[in-house]
C-alpha cells in the first residue's frame, strides 16, 4: 500500500465531508473493472451518507448491466447534456481506473474545464498530473481492489455491504481474468474472500459474466479464431483482426470481442497477442503479453497507448491491413525480448 494512502484518505474525506456535488467518471468502452470499481465506490459513499453520480462516455456490455445500480450511470454517448451538467456542477470528481483524461474521448474536455476537485483512484502507471489527489497504486489486481482500500481507510467494514462488494468482486475478477493473471499479490486474495463474506457468490458471479454471451457472440469467437488469427511462431506471437463488415455480420453488441485477445495466449509458446477491431475513422488495438515482455511500451511506440506491462490498449490511424504491418514490423524490432527464454 502505498506510504501516503491515509494521508490521500483523509484529504478526500475532507472534500466530501464538506458538502457539494459529486460524480464518478471512467472511461471509454469501459470493462468490468471500470464498471465495477465506479459502481463499488456510489455504494461506499452512499453508506458514508453521500450521494453521487455516475457517468461513463458511452454503454457498457451487457454482460454487465445485472450490477446493482447499473441503471443508474449516466451515457455521455446518449444523454450529453445531462452529463454535461452534471461534470459542470460538480464540487469533487472521482475518476475510476483510468490515468488520463485522454481515454474519457469527446467527454474528456468537459472533464478539463470542470472546476470542482478531482480525485483519481486508479492502478495504471504514469497517471497524468490532471487531478488534484491521485490515489495511484500499480501492485494492486485493479482499481477495484484500490476501491475496497479506500473503503476501508474511509470508514472500515461498515462502508462494504453486498452491492458494494459484488460490484468490486466483479471488478477484480474481470481485471484478473478469473485470478488467472495479475493476481499474484496475497491481498488481492484476501480482499476477495472478505467480499464473498459479505454474500458474493462466486459461482454466479462467473456464470453472469462469462456465460451468458449470445449465439452471434459465440460464433464470432469460432470466425476469429478459425479465419482471422494469425500466428508468428518464430516471434511467439500472434494477432486477429476484424472489420467492422465482419462485425456486423455477427449482430456485434458492445462487449462481444471482450477477452478475445486474450485467446492466442493459450496457444504454447505465444506470450504476446493482438487485436485489431476497425472503428469509424481508426483502429482499436488491444494488447496482452505473457512474463516480462513490455505490451504498453509497444502499445506506446506503435499505436498510440500504452497501459500495464501485460494488458495495453491504444489506437491506429491507418487502415486496418496497415496497421496488421505495422504489427509485424513490431515484432521484428522485439524479436529479441519475444523469444528470450
Amino acid at each position: 500500500m502505498l506510504t501516503d494512502f491515509s494521508e490521500k484518505v483523509q484529504k478526500v474525506k475532507s472534500l466530501i465531508d464538506a458538502k457539494g456535488e459529486i460524480v464518478i467518471v471512467s472511461h471509454h468502452n469501459p470493462d468490468g473493472d471500470a464498471l465495477g470499481s465506479m459502481l463499488g465506490l456510489y455504494h461506499v459513499l452512499k453508506l458514508y451518507g453521500v450521494e453521487s453520480s455516475m457517468i461513463l462516455p458511452n454503454a457498457f456490455p451487457a454482460f454487465l448491466k445485472w450490477l446493482p445500480d447499473s441503471k443508474k450511470v449516466v451515457n455521455f454517448f446518449y444523454n450529453p447534456a445531462k452529463a454535461k451538467a452534471l461534470i459542470n456542477n460538480a464540487k469533487v470528481l472521482f475518476a475510476v481506473d483510468f490515468n488520463s483524461p485522454s481515454r474519457l474521448e469527446e467527454m474528456g474536455q468537459w472533464f478539463d474545464k470542470a472546476t470542482g476537485k478531482k480525485v483519481l483512484i486508479d492502478h495504471h502507471p504514469f497517471p497524468e498530473p490532471s487531478f488534484h489527489i491521485a490515489i495511484s497504486d500499480t501492485d494492486v489486481s485493479s482499481t477495484a481492489e484500490l476501491v475496497y482500500e479506500f473503503a476501508l481507510e474511509l470508514g472500515g467494514q461498515d462502508l462494504i455491504n453486498y452491492n458494494a462488494a459484488i460490484s468490486l468482486f466483479v471488478g477484480i475478477m474481470t481485471d484478473t481474468g478469473s485470478f488467472s493473471y495479475s493476481c499474484s499479490y496475497p491481498r488481492t486474495f484476501e480482499i476477495a474472500a472478505q467480499l464473498i463474506q459479505k454474500g458474493v457468490k462466486v459461482e454466479d458471479a462467473q456464470r453472469r459474466v462469462y456465460n451468458t454471451f449470445s449465439a452471434d457472440r459465440m460464433r464470432l469467437l469460432g470466425y476469429a479464431l478459425e479465419k482471422k488469427m494469425r500466428v508468428f511462431s518464430e516471434h511467439n506471437a500472434a494477432y486477429i483482426s476484424l472489420t467492422r463488415k465482419e462485425l456486423v455480420s455477427f449482430n456485434h453488441k458492445i462487449g462481444d470481442t471482450e477477452g478475445l485477445v486474450n485467446q492466442p495466449l493459450a496457444i504454447q509458446g505465444i506470450v504476446l497477442s493482438a487485436l485489431f477491431v476497425e472503428n469509424d475513422g481508426y483502429i482499436k488495438v488491444s494488447l496482452r503479453s505473457r512474463g516480462q515482455f513490455p505490451a504498453n511500451k509497444l502499445c506506446k511506440e506503435f499505436f498510440n497507448g500504452g497501459g500495464h506491462i501485460n494488458a495495453a490498449g491504444g489506437k491506429s490511424f491507418h487502415s486496418l491491413e496497415e496497421t496488421e504491418k505495422l504489427f509485424e514490423k513490431a515484432l521484428h524490432q522485439y524479436h529479441n525480448e519475444l523469444t528470450q527464454e
